[in-house]
Protein backbone atom coordinates (compact mmCIF):
# COMPACT_ATOMS: atom_id res chain seq x y z
CA UNK A 1 0.00 0.00 0.00
CA UNK A 2 0.81 3.63 -0.46
CA UNK A 3 1.59 5.35 2.56
CA UNK A 4 -1.01 7.73 1.34
CA UNK A 5 -3.74 5.19 1.51
CA UNK A 6 -2.31 4.17 4.77
CA UNK A 7 -3.32 7.34 6.27
CA UNK A 8 -6.52 6.99 5.62
CA UNK A 9 -7.13 3.74 6.83
CA UNK A 10 -9.26 3.60 10.09
CA UNK A 11 -6.92 1.42 12.17
CA UNK A 12 -3.30 1.33 12.41
CA UNK A 13 -1.12 -1.17 9.73
CA UNK A 14 1.96 -1.04 12.09
CA UNK A 15 3.08 -2.70 15.85
CA UNK A 16 3.47 0.32 16.78
CA UNK A 17 0.11 1.71 16.13
CA UNK A 18 -2.91 1.95 19.18
CA UNK A 19 -4.37 -0.77 20.15
CA UNK A 20 -8.03 -1.57 18.49
CA UNK A 21 -10.28 -0.92 21.26
CA UNK A 22 -13.45 -2.90 20.53
CA UNK A 23 -16.97 -1.26 22.25
CA UNK A 24 -18.80 -2.51 25.14
CA UNK A 25 -21.99 -3.79 23.17
CA UNK A 26 -22.80 -5.54 26.40
CA UNK A 27 -23.31 -2.02 28.45
CA UNK A 28 -24.93 -0.96 25.05
CA UNK A 29 -27.70 -3.46 25.08
CA UNK A 30 -28.12 -3.77 28.41
CA UNK A 31 -28.64 0.20 29.00
CA UNK A 32 -30.60 0.13 25.65
CA UNK A 33 -32.50 -2.74 26.42
CA UNK A 34 -34.14 -1.76 29.69
CA UNK A 35 -34.90 1.92 28.20
CA UNK A 36 -36.51 -0.11 25.42
CA UNK A 37 -38.10 -2.09 27.62
CA UNK A 38 -39.34 0.64 30.06
CA UNK A 39 -40.98 2.43 26.94
CA UNK A 40 -42.51 -0.57 25.38
CA UNK A 41 -44.03 -1.37 29.45
CA UNK A 42 -45.07 2.14 29.27
CA UNK A 43 -47.11 1.93 26.14
CA UNK A 44 -49.12 -0.82 27.14
CA UNK A 45 -49.49 0.40 30.56
CA UNK A 46 -51.31 3.66 28.63
CA UNK A 47 -53.07 1.28 26.17
CA UNK A 48 -54.33 -0.57 29.11
CA UNK A 49 -55.61 2.61 30.97
CA UNK A 50 -57.62 3.78 27.55
CA UNK A 51 -59.07 0.12 27.09
CA UNK A 52 -60.11 0.37 30.62
CA UNK A 53 -61.88 3.77 29.68
CA UNK A 54 -63.17 2.67 26.73
CA UNK A 55 -65.04 -0.16 28.19
CA UNK A 56 -66.52 1.85 30.88
CA UNK A 57 -67.55 4.57 28.55
CA UNK A 58 -69.59 1.30 27.23
CA UNK A 59 -70.88 -0.04 29.97
CA UNK A 60 -72.45 3.49 30.85
CA UNK A 61 -73.87 3.79 27.64
CA UNK A 62 -75.21 0.73 27.67
CA UNK A 63 -76.95 1.72 30.62
CA UNK A 64 -78.13 5.15 29.65
CA UNK A 65 -79.44 3.71 26.38
CA UNK A 66 -81.82 0.89 27.90
CA UNK A 67 -82.71 3.63 30.05
CA UNK A 68 -86.20 4.99 30.04
CA UNK A 69 -87.54 8.55 28.79
CA UNK A 70 -89.69 10.59 27.06
CA UNK A 71 -87.77 12.92 25.29
CA UNK A 72 -85.51 13.41 22.54
CA UNK A 73 -81.52 14.08 24.10
CA UNK A 74 -80.73 16.98 22.85
CA UNK A 75 -76.53 17.30 22.28
CA UNK A 76 -74.73 19.22 24.76
CA UNK A 77 -77.56 19.24 26.92
CA UNK A 78 -76.96 17.50 30.81
CA UNK A 79 -79.11 14.53 31.80
CA UNK A 80 -79.40 12.52 34.85
CA UNK A 81 -79.56 8.83 35.07
CA UNK A 82 -81.44 7.32 38.66
CA UNK A 83 -81.67 3.86 39.38
CA UNK A 84 -85.70 3.11 40.30
CA UNK A 85 -87.25 0.66 42.76
CA UNK A 86 -87.61 -1.99 40.20
CA UNK A 87 -83.97 -1.95 39.27
CA UNK A 88 -84.87 -0.26 36.03
CA UNK A 89 -82.99 3.03 34.76
CA UNK A 90 -84.22 6.33 34.31
CA UNK A 91 -82.73 9.24 32.25
CA UNK A 92 -83.88 12.60 33.62
CA UNK A 93 -83.85 16.52 33.15
CA UNK A 94 -84.58 16.48 36.74
CA UNK A 95 -81.32 17.28 38.62
CA UNK A 96 -81.21 16.13 42.61
CA UNK A 97 -84.54 14.09 42.41
CA UNK A 98 -84.85 12.41 45.52
CA UNK A 99 -87.45 9.93 44.44
CA UNK A 100 -84.75 7.84 42.73
CA UNK A 101 -81.61 6.70 43.58
CA UNK A 102 -78.75 9.12 41.39
CA UNK A 103 -76.53 7.11 39.23
CA UNK A 104 -74.90 9.41 37.31
CA UNK A 105 -74.82 12.82 35.28
CA UNK A 106 -74.54 12.50 31.51
CA UNK A 107 -74.29 14.51 28.84
CA UNK A 108 -75.05 13.56 24.95
CA UNK A 109 -72.53 14.09 22.66
CA UNK A 110 -72.44 14.86 18.52
CA UNK A 111 -71.60 11.05 18.01
CA UNK A 112 -74.11 9.83 20.10
CA UNK A 113 -71.80 8.65 22.78
CA UNK A 114 -73.08 9.54 26.78
CA UNK A 115 -70.61 10.83 28.61
CA UNK A 116 -70.04 11.42 32.62
CA UNK A 117 -70.09 14.32 33.65
CA UNK A 118 -71.10 14.31 37.31
CA UNK A 119 -67.62 14.90 38.00
CA UNK A 120 -67.60 18.21 36.19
Amino acid sequence: MTGLKKALLPYGTTSSSPSIVLPDTALFLSERGSLTKNFFDNAVELLNREYEAIKSLAVLNELVYKASYNFVPRVGQRYHLYKKTDDSYLLSMIENWTAYEFIVSVEFTADSVWKDVSSF
